[in-house]
């Protein structure tokens, strides 16, 4: 790895004689990891369903995965884990989520934190995630569709614009900013190669920018975790006093954070790769002074009204009272709605998309991966069962001899990993295409 010399010369400043064992850790592999999608199924559950040897626990909520191609394993395509650096997990362990909270992670694309939060959230409450790159922002949807997830409302605007939607609107505020990417360095060799001071400058330009809009949303009593995958202090401890320039006063870290991480100084904690078993991360913890005040019901967004119950049963649900809404045509699930929804935005589970066969509507993917357990027709699958890889794999399956006509939820154990379409004694696949293993 060629590292710039400024950059060895300013770690050599910061770790003084770890500097080398630093160095040394740059050229190790990085470490593949996961949490568990706990509001999908219980850790009793998850054991069960992992098979032996798939992984060891690091720290509580972070396991390390022993499986060469987790991608392509029936835990990650059923939304049971998300694959996410032990690092950057450690942000938000430990962190508590009231049921009702009112929740932003506002630079969220991939979505490894969203996960974090929504899990906590347990399907309580809104929890917007928003990445204003489109690129990204496509990543973020297809990682929330696998998990399954019913609260989350995925938007696409810059801070600014969010800010005029929600002033002082949120309990618990992420902004795990862009930045410079040096704990990235052994994973992506384009960090390496972009790294200058001035990009540096101009990453904590913009996170100035990012910070001053999420304080404006933030509730008095509201939290502010802030995180970054780099090293440099610009991005890192002055902008933690920027922080607190702005009137956020420091908020206690979780215990697990003060015991795995090096505070840098009061409030500033940092983990390296020869320290701690993973990537670079920076993370901070405040809040903004005040009374947290309860959240109360408001009405529906604007452009937003109820959807007829009649889709429910026409896309094989059981439960008719599930929260179903319409906007500009499309139909959407969500147990919870913001006040205000911005112009680029998926507000929850989509319902009904365009077919394959491009005649008439099918439910999404997400709606059988968040509701498949509320269907009338439900194929539950042993983990061991070969049906399982081939429902993967896009191959069509035998239906139950009971089995009814009609959509039904493909499931490994009890959580659903997509749909299907239950005629002629065969299951049709309806696993989408992108998604499937080779």
């Amino acid at each position: 790895m060629q590292l710039n010399e400024e950059f060895v010369k300013r770690m050599s400043s910061q770790l003084g004689d770890g500097l080398q064992d630093f160095l040394n850790s740059l050229e190790e592999p990085p470490v593949r990891s996961f949490h568990v999608n706990t509001a999908a199924l219980s850790p009793e559950d998850f054991e069960k369903l992992a098979p032996a040897g798939f992984c060891e626990t690091l720290y509580p909520g972070a396991f390390v995965c022993n499986d060469e191609h987790p991608g392509h394993h029936p835990l990650h395509h059923a939304g049971a884990v998300y694959m996410q650096d032990p690092a950057a997990m450690l942000v938000l362990s430990g962190i508590e989520l009231k049921s009702g909270m009112r929740v932003l992670d506002l630079c969220a694309a991939p979505g490894g934190k969203t996960s974090q939060l929504a899990s906590k959230l347990k399907g309580s409450g809104i929890l917007i995630a928003n990445e204003p790159h489109p690129g990204r922002n496509k990543i973020l949807i297809s990682n929330m569709e696998r998990m399954g997830y019913t609260n989350v409302c995925i938007t696409r605007s810059e801070p600014s614009g969010l800010s005029l939607l929600y002033p002082e609107y949120f309990d618990l505020i992420l902004v795990d900013a862009p930045c410079s990417g040096e704990g990235m360095f052994r994973k992506y060799s384009e960090a390496v190669e972009q790294w200058s001071p001035e990009n540096i400058k101009n990453c904590a330009l913009r996170q100035k920018e990012i910070l001053r809009s999420a304080e404006s949303m933030l509730k008095p009593g509201g939290r502010l975790i802030y995180s970054t995958c780099t090293w440099a202090p610009e991005e890192d401890e002055e902008q933690l006093e920027y922080l607190l320039s702005l009137g956020l006063i420091p908020d206690e870290a979780p215990a697990i954070v003060k015991e795995l991480a090096l505070e840098t100084v009061p409030g500033a904690y940092k983990c390296y790769p020869h320290l701690f078993k993973g990537e670079g991360q920076f993370m901070t913890y405040l809040r903004k002074p005040g009374e947290l005040s309860e959240n109360k019901g408001s009405a529906l967004p604007a452009g937003v009204r109820p959807a007829k119950a009649s889709c429910l049963e026409e896309a094989g649900c059981s439960d008719t009272s599930l929260p179903v809404y319409e906007m500009d045509g499309r139909i959407f699930l969500m147990s919870g709605l913001p006040e205000a929804l911005p112009e680029e935005c998926l507000p929850g589970v989509t319902l009904l998309q365009a077919g394959y066969d491009r005649k008439k509507p099918v439910p999404h993917h997400h709606f059988f991966s968040a509701y498949g357990n509320r269907l009338k027709n439900r194929l539950e699958l042993d983990p061991a069962d070969p049906d399982v890889l081939k429902y993967l794999s896009g191959w069509e399956l035998q239906a139950p001899a009971d089995m009814s006509k009609g959509y039904t939820s493909v499931c490994l154990g009890p959580i659903p990993m997509g749909g299907a379409r239950c005629a002629g004694g065969r299951l049709k696949n309806l696993y989408p295409k992108g998604l499937r293993n080779p």
